[in-house]
């Protein structure tokens, strides 16, 4: 009963695509490294393709960002 109100919760919080642009973005990443949680609504981030885990797209990201700025 409880999983099921969770789930539902999660689910009604919308998931957007992760921005190495936005400082709100980056504040929420570095919660997370500092943390290992997402909080109590879990990632506001969604999976892209290819990605299967979204540190891992998030940090590859950042670094394509960062380098495009060279």
């Amino acid at each position: 009963m409880i999983a099921n109100t969770l789930l539902q919760h999660r689910q009604q919080i919308s998931k957007r695509a992760f921005d190495a642009t936005n400082k709100d973005d980056l504040k929420i990443y570095k919660n997370y490294l500092e943390t290992r949680s997402w909080g109590r609504n879990g990632c506001p981030f969604v999976a892209e393709w290819p990605w299967l885990s979204i540190p891992d797209m998030i940090a590859h990201k950042i670094s394509m960002y960062a380098v495009a700025q060279l």
